[in-house]
């Protein structure tokens, strides 16, 4: 098979081969009838994606994530898809599932935010219709005791319950960097900011991906941009409530207390009404940014404000 393109640093182009990962496109989905693909962009807005959606597999390895939504017998066969399924390691390496010059059916359900945290609106603007969709391959939360780990990231959902999140691996970080990359080369316009977690389109249906490492990632994306961490310090339900106190909202008696109640999600829409973000209780990475510049604008960095 033929090398597949990818963007190496500086922005070149190089062989797939010459990176410490390849590509695999043998599991691409036939673009037919039955097929979780759609043929381009809809010329409603554009004629191209509009951002990057991230998810997580909820699988072990890729091997499963390539049976479930890969090639033209997928088991989820005209159900779902995602451009690319990334493993854990290198040896592992990349699915590609559908081109980038397509659409695959990874978000849609229940979505109510568009990519930019605006209302839905128009169907055109649900992720299978705008964005590109990228599986990682992460069991996501745990479900039990016995399944953390000691270096497993504590986070919380966007309605504030908190969890434990197995991390993504530096090799992980390194190939979704270098397809982050080839994102963008194919897709200039799309920028840091149209970059964001299922759980951001969906809020209340989905999780994926808390705990993301979406700073490391989109620094390696975009090396020449200033691209600030603003999920690191709201990851954690105490983080949240004491940035939003900070800002003088009101959390009820208990106030900072690390538990996630009817006053902190009251305190959080008043925010998402007072700061212009649809406001539906629940955390996302729009609000974490919308939270970061009010911040700047105090003269106070987010991770000072929310420790």
């Amino acid at each position: 098979m033929t090398p597949t393109q990818a963007a190496a640093p500086g922005g070149l182009s190089v062989a797939m081969a010459d990176l410490p990962f390849r590509i695999d496109e043998s599991a691409l989905i036939p673009l037919e009838d039955g097929q979780a693909v759609s043929a381009g962009w809809p010329e409603s807005i554009g004629g191209r994606p509009l951002g990057v959606t991230w998810h997580w597999t909820v699988t072990w390895d890729l091997e499963l994530c390539r049976r479930l939504l890969g090639g033209r017998n997928a088991e989820r066969r005209g159900e779902a898809s995602a451009h690319y399924g990334i493993g854990r390691g290198y040896d592992e390496g990349v699915d590609r599932y559908v081109t980038l010059e397509n659409r695959s059916w990874h978000a849609g359900l229940n979505q109510t935010l568009r990519w930019d945290g605006r209302p839905l609106g128009s169907p055109d603007y649900k992720g299978s219709r705008s964005t590109i969709g990228v599986e990682t391959v992460n069991i996501g939360y745990a479900t039990a005791d016995d399944m953390v780990g000691d270096d497993w990231i504590e986070t919380a959902t966007p309605d504030g319950k908190p969890i434990r999140v197995q991390p993504w691996t530096g090799e992980q970080v390194a190939m979704m960097i270098s397809i982050g990359r080839e994102i963008v080369e194919r897709w200039p316009h799309i920028g840091p900011d149209d970059h964001h977690g299922h759980h951001d389109l969906c809020p209340g249906y989905k999780v994926d991906v808390s705990g993301f490492p979406f700073a490391r990632v989109l620094r390696g994306i975009y090396p020449d941009r200033a691209i600030d961490d603003v999920w690191t310090p709201t990851c954690t339900v105490t983080q949240r409530q004491t940035a939003l106190a900070e800002l003088g909202y009101d959390l009820g008696p208990t106030g900072v207390d690390g538990q996630w109640g009817p006053r902190s999600g009251a305190a959080l829409k008043r925010f998402q009404t007072e700061r212009g973000l649809v406001a539906n209780g629940y955390w996302s990475t729009f609000v974490s940014r919308r939270l970061a510049a009010v911040f700047a604008e105090r003269g106070m960095e987010l991770a000072e404000a929310s420790s």
